[in-house]
């Protein structure tokens, strides 16, 4: 791992690859990735045992409802059960969060009962997506789920992350650099160019969201080495999880094609979902961003559907 970058720093780096955060310019670090595996590894592991202990102590549940809570907002369903709520961690781009539930993520997950946890970073033009950017926004949001999971409300086996666009890009890296945390990993309309390499033991289950008329960040990546090649990069992942590296599709609806990795190893899934004329953004959001219209979906794909399908049944994966 690269030392701490102040934030301003870090921002200003980022500033001068952006590109690299919507499947740009190649922004790898020259860190080795080994050391970064054994760190990362070692501090996950410190961390869930950290988790367990407290959570056992003092195991409590916030009301229903929206809150600020430190570095992020919280929404959280009616009755939930201390030590049996499923959190899902949501990566907006821009770091303020999902207060109005534009997404339409929040209100649909508190129905089914599991909470949602938005990430904030006030300032942020966008995440890092690589230790070249920085790492403070790793540690925060490391900090922010230390923090929930302290109270013991969270079941620590159905904590998963997602996050669309540069916020997608943001929930593999969190995948990857604490690769034994989540249950599921969902990017949706996600640059995949920038991201550093993913430890051997990042073993969460992981579902794709892309568009085919996604420019901002292409679904077969950029020219010249397609390097954020969607396909390629979760037939990475399923490698990664003993998973045959030829999915199996189908066609669940109009122009939606879902590709299945099968022969995973006990209780990991991976899938992604290809949607024909879809543009950049959260399918089936309820407004883009700024207020603005959601982007084109034809498919009237639900991705907030998909999202809560997907994490319905993952259990984080034993080390």
């Amino acid at each position: 791992m690269t030392s701490f970058v102040p934030r301003r720093a870090a921002l200003v780096a980022a500033l001068g690859l952006l590109p690299a955060a919507c499947g740009g310019a190649d922004a790898s670090s020259t860190a080795s990735t080994g050391a970064q595996t054994a760190t990362r590894a070692a501090s996950t592991t410190q961390a869930g045992t950290t988790h367990g202990t407290t959570a056992q102590a003092a195991a409590s549940c916030p009301a229903a409802g929206l809150r600020d809570v430190p570095g992020g907002l919280l929404r959280m369903p009616a009755n939930a059960r201390p030590g049996r709520t499923p959190l899902l961690v949501v990566v907006i781009p821009g770091g303020q969060g999902d207060r109005r539930d534009r997404l339409g993520v929040g209100a649909p997950a508190n129905a089914e009962g599991v909470a949602v946890l938005y990430p904030t970073s006030p300032g942020s033009t966008f995440w890092q997506l690589n230790d070249a950017f920085g790492t403070s926004d790793v540690t925060a949001v490391t900090a922010l789920l230390d923090g929930q999971q302290a109270t013991g409300c969270f079941d620590p086996d159905r904590v998963s992350i997602t996050g669309v666009s540069n916020g997608a890009g943001f929930a593999a890296r969190m995948g990857c650099e604490l690769p034994t945390r989540f249950a599921a990993v969902i990017p949706v309309a996600a640059g995949y160019r920038a991201l550093d390499p993913c430890p051997a033991n990042a073993r969460a289950s992981f579902l794709d969201i892309h568009g085919t008329a996604d420019t901002v960040v292409p679904i077969n990546g950029k020219k010249p080495d397609r390097k954020g090649n969607v396909a390629r990069y979760a037939t990475g992942w399923a490698r990664r999880v003993g998973c045959s590296a030829t999915p199996r599709s189908s066609r669940p609806g109009r122009l939606v094609t879902r590709f299945r990795y099968t022969g995973c190893d006990s209780g990991i899934r991976v899938e992604r979902v290809r949607l024909s004329g879809t543009e950049h953004g959260w399918p089936g959001s309820r407004f883009g961003p700024g207020g603005r219209p959601p982007s084109p979906n034809p498919s009237r794909f639900s991705a907030t559907r998909e999202v809560l399908r997907f994490i319905r049944t993952a259990r984080r994966p034993a080390s």
